[in-house]
């Protein structure tokens, strides 16, 4: 893991222009250039600028004999092989920096960077007896010689990864609680939340769902948005496996369905997969199979991506006394299988698209019909929308007399007056109690709070408000989503939230259709309705 990776390459790299001879000025003004532009390009995100400037720093100061420069752009291409998930190239730059150091004065200072870097890397692959011993020999060098505390609070975090690995997790938790000490001693809230969020998950192991609560409402309550947004949705994570683990379900699921809006929206596959595993065992024990069955799906779809992201790591620790042809007979063994897998997946998603289609087409007509129609409801905002919901009603009761008799029994037995009764009634019970905030309304529910039958209830809506269910409900979903929006109470919340909070049950359902309704995306329509600096840390 490499949490405190960076805070290393900083403190490394404020010590290496110090040490230059004076004497070789013009070069060492050009490797100063290239370094300020290789820094400039890391913090754009632009790696491959990033690769080619540090390039650039290694030939000349290989051509130069300037060593801490060497160093720096070895431990740099280091950080960069491993952000692309290129370990073995990692592990190599790293080595070779810390032989380079073998022939400088103060080595240690330049050693315990990289042997803490060094170490991080060896727990992302696997390989945690490296791991363990890069970190002690960082320790030892702390130890004798000194160094920032933040080289120190790198150690500990990284000895008690490995001691999480080794399901050694009483050890790992007295490692991460002097991490946390020196944490909150530099007043460094992003340290103390990361080091927070460990210990919750070292208590989940331990079956301590009580410390593990504590430990990671403590990471929620430090969290702003000036803090990663990936420590936030750990904690929501760890929050809510630690009330599945006390039994509290129904509470476990709001900070698990927050977490896994914010895996998803930002790819953090791993919190993705493990929120779906724990939505499927809290919607189970809360009997809600159906979506229960859901969770377990996702999580299965998720566990193959995330499996699929590690798969060149995995391939780094490789048993090396497995011969060519055995590894040969394995992958064609893999290869056969797989593609009898995706065959048979091919054509279960084209029958069942081409079933989807032909029940699509029939509805398309009813629909565009519909969309129509709601679009004119949602346009004028200066109206409330109960106002123009009775309007639109009364004018297709009125506009029904002209129709003959014999036609108005075809589609209803009421008569005005009751409709125009029913019409009423819905219209000041939606404005009222709001039924559409609860993402699983049905149609039989909110028709026995209106003392009505579903038929009635159906006949009533399609009649008066040419509206099925669905349609219906997510008009004034759409409606609160747009009033949420624009209102700057909400500017600091993420567009899921204000899906949720507008009674959509996903992000799916509400991207489709409040782009079907309103003709942009809620994050399109949150930038023209809100100032850009109210929007760029939630969209």
């Amino acid at each position: 893991m490499l949490k405190y990776f960076y805070i290393l390459i900083f403190f490394y790299s404020i010590t290496l222009f110090s040490q230059i001879d004076k004497n070789t000025i013009p070069v060492k003004k050009k490797l100063e250039e290239l370094t300020k532009l290789q820094s400039k390009s890391y913090k754009l995100g632009n790696f491959n600028d990033f690769k080619i400037y540090t390039d650039s720093i290694l030939t000349i100061a290989k051509a130069n004999q300037f060593k801490e420069y060497e160093i720096d752009a070895n431990v740099r291409l280091g950080m960069y092989y491993a952000t692309l998930g290129t370990f073995d190239k990692g592990i190599t730059y790293y080595l070779s920096a810390l032989e380079i150091t073998k022939n400088i004065s103060e080595a240690y200072k330049k050693e315990t960077v990289i042997l803490n870097n060094l170490g991080n890397l060896y727990n992302q692959i696997g390989s945690y007896d490296k791991a363990e011993k890069s970190f002690k020999t960082a320790l030892e060098y702390i130890e004798d010689y000194g160094g920032p505390l933040e080289y120190r609070m790198a150690v500990y975090t990284g000895l008690s990864d490995v001691a999480t690995a080794k399901k050694n997790f009483k050890t790992a938790l007295e490692f991460l609680q002097q991490a946390k000490e020196i944490g909150e001693k530099l007043k460094r809230d992003d340290m103390v939340i990361n080091t927070l969020n460990e210990m919750a998950e070292n208590y989940l192991e331990l079956k301590q769902y009580q410390n593990a609560l504590k430990h990671s409402e403590k990471a929620e309550k430090l969290y702003t948005h000036e803090q990663s947004v990936e420590r936030r949705t750990l904690s929501l994570y760890l929050l809510g496996a630690s009330l599945v683990g006390l039994k509290r379900y129904n509470d476990a699921i709001v900070p698990l369905q927050l977490s896994q809006g914010i895996a998803l929206t930002n790819d953090f596959l791993k919190i993705e997969m493990d929120a779906h595993k724990q939505l499927a065992r809290a919607f189970e024990k809360a009997g809600n199979l159906e979506k229960a069955n859901m969770e377990q799906k996702g999580y299965i779809h998720t566990r193959e991506k995330y499996l699929n992201s590690l798969s060149k790591a995995k391939r780094l620790e490789v048993e090396k006394e497995l011969s060519k042809s055995e590894e040969q007979l394995v992958q064609e063994s893999k290869s056969k299988w797989f593609l009898i897998f995706i065959s048979i997946g091919i054509i279960t998603i084209l029958v069942v698209l081409l079933f989807i289609y032909k029940r699509k087409r029939k509805q398309l007509e009813l629909e565009t019909y519909q969309l129509n129609e709601a679009r004119i409801l949602l346009t004028n905002e200066n109206e409330a929308l109960k106002i123009k919901i009775l309007k639109y009603a009364k004018t297709k009761t009125t506009n029904s007399l002209t129709s003959t008799h014999k036609e108005k029994s075809k589609k209803t037995s009421l008569t005005v007056e009751e409709q125009n009764k029913y019409i009423e009634q819905i219209a000041d019970y939606m404005e009222k109690e709001k039924p559409y905030l609860d993402s699983e309304m049905k149609q039989s529910t909110l028709a026995e709070e209106l003392n009505m039958s579903v038929h009635l209830f159906s006949e009533v809506l399609n009649v008066c408000f040419e509206k099925n269910f669905s349609s219906f409900i997510n008009i004034y979903r759409v409606d609160m989503a747009k009033q949420l929006i624009k209102n700057s109470k909400y500017a600091h919340y993420k567009i899921l939230a204000i899906g949720y909070e507008a009674g959509f049950p996903s992000k799916t359902s509400f991207n489709r259709v409040f782009k079907k309704l309103v003709g942009l995306t809620p994050s399109e329509y949150r930038k023209q309705e809100l100032p850009l600096s109210n929007v760029s840390s939630s969209v």
